[in-house]
């Protein structure tokens, strides 16, 4: 295989750590690196001194993306900034790619039409980097409700947060994409949309959406550092809200999804990678003690290749990818005019 990554920040090595991991010198690495920042981090996210990636894994770097593309890769990472994602996928797609495209797909809509049809004309791979969906809590929770053991839904609570000031300990946080409206960044597309997408995976697409926040803290950043959306549901059993909290201020982290039902309620904190059940009176909780942050990245790597050497459907698609964006983008739509988006089906 020969793999391009685009981009090689922090996500962007986690992939290349991995891709080496499981198929070492079948893969053969070339890079896009636009800043060609020197950092070379470990798994734990510190910097690794005196150490050269592109010596590490044999990269053959490239600061011109249609010079790495005469290369002729099988494969493109796109792991770069959140606001370059489409047009790198475009020319990549262009050029006969699979596409590995990191979330989210995008900051806006444009472009996405395009690749969408550029890939189902070269019968292209595009497999959408929600590694949460891996998670065994949330796998669990899927099951769990699929078996009605706690009756018809009455709501749902999701919560993210953490503290951006200490996310990238190696850098001024006011320079990460985070940070940064001309990056794509704020707490709804970079931290919120995980969450939008592992709702989507369990409980479809909403039909309307209410959110209120915005810059309401002392970061001083352009982009919003809080946000509260709550998305309307409705299924044949009835109505319920999913009410999804996401801030960047959060010490310790917190990341939980609580579901409440007519006969008990379900906890996954994806953090403690502990799921906490009561039905009826019965409480059970199931923890996952061997449980990695870094095997979702696996699990996810595993089922791209796969779906390319078998020619079977991605498991995240990216028509995925565009649902989770347009929750997304309906949320600051809300934000942003104070009104509900109503009948959301998935457009803005």
């Amino acid at each position: 295989m020969k793999i391009l990554m685009i981009g090689l920040g922090s996500i962007g090595q986690r992939h290349l750590r991995n891709i080496k991991r499981v198929y070492g010198e079948e893969a053969q690495i070339l890079a896009y690196r636009v800043r060609g920042l020197k950092r070379t981090f470990s798994d734990t996210m510190q910097i690794r001194e005196n150490v050269s990636l592109e010596e590490e894994y044999n990269i053959k770097s490239f600061d011109d993306l249609s010079k790495a593309l005469l290369e002729k890769p099988d494969i493109a990472y796109i792991t770069n900034i959140t606001k370059s994602h489409i047009p790198c996928a475009i020319a990549c797609a262009k050029a006969g790619c699979h596409l590995f495209l990191e979330k989210p797909i995008s900051d806006s809509l444009d472009g996405i039409e395009e690749l969408a049809e550029i890939a189902a004309e070269k019968k292209l791979k595009v497999f959408v980097g929600y590694q949460n969906r891996f998670h065994p809590g949330i796998q669990y929770l899927k099951q769990f409700l699929a078996e009605g053991s706690i009756g018809r839904i009455l709501s749902v609570r999701s919560v993210v947060g953490e503290r951006l000031t200490t996310m990238h300990t190696y850098e001024n946080y006011k320079d990460t994409y985070m940070a940064r409206k001309d990056m794509g960044g704020g707490v709804l597309l970079n931290q919120m949309v995980h969450e939008l997408d592992y709702l989507y995976y369990l409980f479809g697409q909403p039909k309307s959406v209410y959110a209120l926040g915005g810059i309401n803290g002392n970061l001083g950043i352009d982009v919003e550092d809080n946000l509260d959306a709550i998305y309307r549901y409705e299924t044949e059993q009835g109505t319920f809200p999913v009410s999804v909290h996401a801030d960047f201020y959060q010490y310790p982290p917190s990341r939980f999804v609580k579901v409440v039902g007519e006969k008990g309620h379900i906890t996954v904190d994806l953090l403690k990678a502990e799921v906490t059940q009561a039905v009826g009176d019965e409480v059970t909780v199931i923890p996952y003690p061997d449980f990695a942050r870094n095997d979702m990245f696996i699990e996810e790597l595993k089922l791209f290749i796969d779906c390319i050497r078998e020619d079977t459907e991605p498991a995240i698609p990216l028509a995925d990818g565009i649902v989770s964006l347009k929750m997304a983008l309906a949320a600051r739509k809300s934000m942003e005019t104070g009104g509900v988006i109503d009948e959301f089906t998935g457009t803005v």
